[in-house]
């Protein structure tokens, strides 16, 4: 009997030192020294309440509300084709990352001894998932440039410090040419996305004001 005041006090500090632990130590410091009842300190929080409630039901209204169609892309798309016309030349490149000197070897081969479209060159890039990337030349060294931008359908290989990396250049793009619209209307789509989203914020933030009036 005269240990159980002893284990009561261990746990007791157990459970105060986990309490500790799942607070912000700067928030809780700033509790313990009466900080939070500073008045202005308590307008201040009031105010960034408000604006976390304001700005969290504000985001609950337009739930479902906002769309981009596919037709809204195109006519984007065709309406400011000027801006998807390319400043520098650029060469379209599957990147066969990260592979071992054997494996870079025969995905070179594979590539080279067949067709592009043939059933081995498709296994071949399930298997390893290349990336699909538009490289700008002048973005490029001079010695790499000078190899990607040699002709279309070349491949080659490099070596970096994680691996080998094999290069297969789909296209390349002389410079003022046009980006297709398969390869800028995510692009497209976030913007004009973002540009609904404001509207639509605007407009609730008018009629609620009509109610409640404003700040």
């Amino acid at each position: 009997m005269r240990f159980l005041p002893i284990t009561i006090l261990i746990v007791s500090c157990g459970f105060f030192e986990n309490k500790k632990a799942n607070k912000d130590p700067l928030y809780f410091a700033a509790q313990d020294a009466g900080f939070l009842k500073d008045s202005f300190i308590k307008a201040d929080i009031e105010r960034f309440n408000k604006k976390i409630v304001s700005s969290k039901y504000l985001e609950s209204l337009m739930v479902g509300r906002v769309s981009v169609g596919v037709s809204e892309i195109a006519e984007y798309y065709k309406n400011n084709i000027t801006q998807f016309k390319r400043r520098d030349e650029e060469a379209l490149v599957l990147l066969f990352e990260q592979q071992n000197k054997n494996d870079a070897i025969k995905i070179k081969n594979t590539i080279d001894r067949n067709n592009f479209d043939s059933e081995r060159v498709s296994k071949t890039i399930q298997k390893h998932s290349p990336r699909r990337v538009f490289l700008e030349k002048k973005s490029l060294k001079a010695g790499l440039a000078d190899r990607v931008f040699k002709t279309t359908g070349e491949s080659f290989i490099i070596q970096r410090s994680d691996g080998f990396v094999v290069f297969y250049i789909i296209n390349i793009f002389k410079t003022g040419t046009a980006k297709e619209l398969v390869d800028v209307s995510d692009g497209i789509q976030a913007k004009i996305l973002a540009l609904k989203k404001h509207a639509l914020k605007e407009k609730i933030k008018d009629s609620l004001y009509t109610i409640y009036g404003a700040d």
